[in-house]
């Protein structure tokens, strides 16, 4: 039996915080609430209720915990090395002027600043300098936005980028802060989007939505994988978490492309 008390958190957390606490997982909500009861010393769901109660300022701490996400750039690297070679192959194809890109549930911003990097690099190698790209970068969360826009990030963040990409496409703010160049910035656009409430983008090369739709349940899931379809162009590359699947109709809107990197391509469906 679920805990009365549990209850009255999950349903606070869709009247006060706005989050459409049924289309996640409960073991995934209880996970982030427990981070939270750790932090304040409450033993049980009443003593955290109550808590929250007493301190309504916590509601926010604990809507960072229910929405963040640990993020550095590049962080798969045998992802991002499928991920560039991909990349080449539409930066030599003479009919493709544009490349458009879409990262669903973009956190504070190192999935799209990053494909920008190997975009720009790419570019500049096969003296492409026309090509356009466009990359928008799309999450619930506000605040979150906001520090995606401005690029500001510390030295750990950037471990998987060696030394002269970090010269070349970031300023040293300090011992431990670097910030992406203008340059990169202008690659990328930031917007808030709802992946559940509202329609998709349109006309995209390539969609990554990776490690977000794990706490989704399957029927969300499902619309969800229909949603990044009805983004892509034909033959448009879908890429998920390495712990995500295809599943349901959606088996057969995409073929895979790289199975073990979770990188589908756009199927036409009747």
């Amino acid at each position: 039996m679920e805990d009365i008390y549990f209850k009255k958190i999950k349903r606070d957390i869709g009247t006060k915080l706005k989050i459409q606490v049924d289309q996640y997982k409960d073991t995934y909500i209880l996970r982030r609430v427990s981070v939270r009861m750790r932090l304040c010393k409450c033993k049980d769901f009443g003593e955290y209720y109550e808590y929250l109660t007493k301190n309504p300022s916590e509601y926010e701490k604990l809507e960072n915990t229910l929405t963040v996400n640990v993020t550095e750039f590049w962080r798969d690297k045998t992802v991002y090395n499928e991920l560039r070679n991909i990349f080449e192959k539409m930066v030599l194809d003479k009919k493709i002027r544009t490349i458009r890109i879409w990262s669903a549930g973009c956190s504070s911003g190192e999935e799209p600043y990053g494909l920008a990097v190997i975009l720009k690099e790419l570019m500049e190698k096969h003296n492409k300098k026309f090509l356009r790209v466009s990359i928008t970068a799309t999450d619930l969360d506000k605040e979150i936005l906001e520090k995606a826009k401005e690029g500001s990030y510390i030295s750990k963040q950037l471990k998987n980028m060696d030394a002269n990409t970090i010269e070349k496409y970031f300023d040293k703010l300090n011992n431990n802060e670097y910030q992406i160049k203008n340059e990169i910035k202008r690659m990328v656009q930031f917007r808030k989007h709802d992946l559940i409430k509202e329609g998709p983008m349109s006309s995209m090369n390539m969609v990554l939505c990776r490690n977000v739709i794990i706490y989704f349940d399957k029927n969300i899931q499902e619309k969800l994988f229909m949603k990044f379809h009805n983004a892509l162009i034909d033959d448009g590359y879908l890429i998920l978490g390495k712990t995500e699947m295809l599943h349901g109709d959606s088996r057969n809107a995409f073929k895979p492309s790289n199975h073990r990197e979770r990188i589908y391509q756009k199927l036409k469906i009747d």
